[in-house]
């Protein structure tokens, strides 16, 4: 049983102001209860949404919104991506790309972009679906999602609203590279590109060249390095080869390469924490058989999981210490992911429209945004400041702002309170199907 929404958020109200030039008043106005709903606990079920709201607004009308208005999805985030940038002074700091999948999230259930795929995790081929998600983040306070995809099938049954549509199917990395483009057209500036192995490939790594924007990329074991040789190779006739380089596959190559570099964390004084090394590295600047250029490229043995990890750059004077410090930063996407999932029921969501689905991913980013632009605000007060919190935390905080509201409301409205009661009534006496009986089917 949930406590229900006395008012609009003031927080979502203002946080969510600069999307008004795209919107109608209502429309506006059904945005701030819908995105306040889903910071409340109503997760992102429309029923469930219109109860928070005591029946304020219908199911029906809620899905119209999401379904049926005219919304210009496009409009609205160029509205989004203009606001960041008068928020923050933007550094040159980190993109980052990262995906979910089908087996990751249920959301993906309903929308439209059905592929087989191969699982790096789970190290399978799995039919996913797929959105593909740009994140920024200077390695500090400031971090928000630039930008999402949804990444379209290439064969089968379209979806009702594909039908009679002209849907370009697109690689995984060309979608995560239009997204960059977008967002280096939109005025943002980019570092260096974070991504994990299903970006370490050739066709992305060209592309990223031709936007010269640096990169660290986690790449996979099955790669070729070009060795020189030591002494000449000649042909059965005795001539001077043309090729004197041969290959080898990274782990090998790496084990002929005996400097060993231990990273992790230093004795701390204050605390009295030991030493402890996390990672015993390997480091070397060559040239990979399918991937254009000179790269550095890392070996790093986890010491704990007991697993090896490969990371290549194309910062030639890093050293191995700052390239895992810098991949490391590509946990605040996974962190959005969990957020979306655990705080917002992004998995809950059960809109089956083209617009329905955009909309509601929309809203996930814009509240992620909101999270973590308050967290700036109040870690840069002055002599004001805070140290940061987290996002649960500020949730919390919100919350607590509504049971204020609704501690206030019910002293004086009544009318408010029967309301919340003929609702938990109603959701109380829900009646268990009928098992249907087996029949001979001939």
């Amino acid at each position: 049983m949930k406590i229900p929404c006395v008012k609009p958020l003031v927080f979502v109200v203002c946080g969510l102001a600069f999307l008004q030039p795209a919107l109608t008043a209502i429309q506006f106005y059904n945005l701030t209860l819908i995105a306040t709903a889903l910071i409340l606990g109503s997760g992102f079920k429309l029923s469930s949404i219109s109860d928070m709201w005591l029946a304020q607004k219908c199911v029906s009308t809620l899905s119209y919104f999401f379904t049926d208005a005219k919304i210009a999805i496009k409009e609205l985030q160029n509205l989004y991506a203009k606001h960041i940038l008068t928020k923050y002074s933007i550094p040159s700091g980190y993109f980052i790309v990262d995906d979910t999948m089908k087996h990751h999230t249920r959301l993906c259930k309903y929308i439209h972009g059905v592929c087989v795929l191969y699982d790096h995790v789970l190290k399978t081929h799995l039919k996913a679906i797929c959105i593909v998600v740009l994140y920024y983040s200077d390695g500090a306070l400031i971090k928000f999602p630039i930008n999402f995809k949804i990444y379209y099938k290439e064969k089968g049954a379209q979806m009702p609203w594909q039908k009679d549509k002209t849907i370009v199917y697109k690689k995984k990395y060309d979608i995560a590279i239009e997204l960059i483009e977008w967002a280096l057209a939109k005025g943002f500036t980019v570092g260096i590109v974070i991504a994990d192995s299903w970006y370490g490939i050739g066709p992305f790594i060209r592309e990223l060249k031709r936007l010269k924007v640096g990169y660290v990329l986690e790449i996979k074991s099955n790669y070729n390095v070009n060795i020189t040789l030591k002494e000449p190779k000649t042909t059965p006739k005795g001539k001077i080869s043309k090729n004197q380089t041969e290959k080898a596959k990274l782990p090998l190559f790496f084990d002929t390469v005996k400097d060993i570099i231990q990273c992790g964390f230093d004795k701390d004084i204050e605390t009295g924490r030991e030493a402890k090394v996390l990672y015993h590295v390997k480091i070397a600047t060559i040239r990979l058989n399918s991937i254009p250029g000179i790269h550095r490229v890392i070996e790093s043995r986890d010491i704990n999981k007991k697993s090896t990890k490969y990371f290549l750059t194309d910062q030639l004077t890093w050293e191995s210490r700052k390239i895992i410090q810098v991949y490391i930063c590509r946990w605040v996407i996974e962190e959005f992911f969990r957020n979306a999932k655990q705080l917002l029921d992004m998995e809950g969501a059960t809109i089956r429209s083209e617009q329905g689905v955009t909309l509601a991913l929309c809203l996930v980013s814009w509240i992620d945004f909101l999270f973590h632009i308050e967290n700036y605000n109040q870690c840069t007060a002055g002599e004001l400041s805070k140290e940061p919190l987290t996002v649960p935390s500020i949730v919390r905080q919100l919350q607590y702002e509504n049971l204020n509201s609704f501690m206030d409301k019910i002293k004086d409205d009544d009318d408010f309170v029967k309301k919340w009661l003929e609702i938990e009534k109603r959701n109380t006496e829900r009646k268990r199907k009928k098992q249907k009986e087996l029949r001979e089917v001939a």
